[in-house]
Parts: C-alpha cells; sequence; structure tokens
C-alpha cells in the first residue's frame, strides 16, 4: 500500500490535514459538528455569507453579512437610510429580527441627526433619547416591539452611521 505512510503516523495526519484544508479551500460552504448542535458557514461572494447554528434541540439562529455596497433588501423599509452615504457593512439576524448597517457620509452631524428623527418620526418612529458628547451623538427610538438605536460618531472628514434595528427584548 504506502508504507511510508503506515510507518510514520505524523506524516499521515499532516497529509490528511492538507487534503481536508484543500477540500475546505475550494468549498464555498463549510459546517462544524459538535455534541451540542452544528455550525454552518456559507460564502456567497467576497465580504458576504452567512452563519447558520443549530442547537441540538433544533432550533436556529442565522447570521447575514454583506461587506458593504448596498442597503440589503430585507432591511426594515420604515427605517430611514440616510442618502449619499457609502454602506460599509451590513448584517442581519434571525433572532430578534436584527438588522443592521455602517454608513460613512461627509456631511455634518447635526445634519445627518436631524435627517434620522424627521425621517423616523414620518414612519411612525418614536424618539425616546439624543445624547450628544462630543464627537458621538446617539438617538434611540421605538415603534411597536421594535426599538432602534443610532450612534453618529465623528471620526474628522467623515462620520460613521452605525444604525441597529430589532425586537426589544
Amino acid at each position: 500500500m504506502y508504507p511510508i505512510l503506515t510507518r510514520t503516523p505524523d506524516l499521515l495526519c499532516a497529509v490528511l490535514a492538507a487534503g481536508l484544508l484543500f477540500t475546505a479551500a475550494c468549498s464555498r460552504t463549510h459546517t462544524i459538528t459538535t455534541a451540542d448542535g452544528k455550525v454552518s458557514y456559507q460564502e456567497k461572494d467576497k465580504g458576504a455569507g452567512t452563519v447558520t447554528v443549530t442547537g441540538k434541540d433544533g432550533k436556529t439562529a442565522t447570521l447575514s453579512f454583506n461587506g458593504g455596497g448596498k442597503v440589503p433588501a430585507d432591511y426594515p423599509k420604515d427605517v430611514p437610510v440616510y442618502s449619499g452615504t457609502k454602506v460599509l457593512m451590513s448584517q442581519s439576524a434571525s433572532e430578534k429580527n436584527a438588522h443592521s448597517l455602517m454608513l460613512e457620509s461627509a456631511d455634518a452631524a447635526d445634519k445627518i441627526v436631524a435627517f434620522y428623527k424627521k425621517g423616523l418620526e414620518d414612519n411612525g418612529w418614536k424618539t425616546e433619547n439624543t445624547v450628544n458628547a462630543g464627537q458621538l451623538t446617539m438617538v434611540t427610538a421605538t415603534k411597536d416591539q421594535r426599538e432602534m438605536n443610532l450612534q453618529i460618531t465623528d471620526t474628522g472628514d467623515k462620520r460613521s452611521i452605525m444604525q441597529v434595528v430589532a425586537d426589544k427584548r
């Protein structure tokens, strides 16, 4: 057969590991199974994919992520998105119906805050709190059984906008 492999267990392990890595590198779906359940990762595009965790009881939680480019089609339509921004990242999770966006804009923070306050109100959201702490402005809003958290951070010549919307705890 392969006498060198049977005499050298470390070499056999190395060959098997290399084969597994090569196979995994060619595959766009990876699954790890443990006694507690399994985790599956599916790469859709560079920087985009889905992670699904399945427990022993069969319950699943899914996290989808996108490395940037555009607002996902499943993003809630009643949550405003500041126009003219660069989408840096988006995520959604099945648990608590959570969605998040990370955006970037060159506009002034006060202009962005005014847009969100009006946009949220126009879409039936109630602004609960606004905190301005120097280079960071935070806005929280609620609608029905959902909450929205907005953070605008001044990073010099640009503003980072992080918005998260999810079912209430």
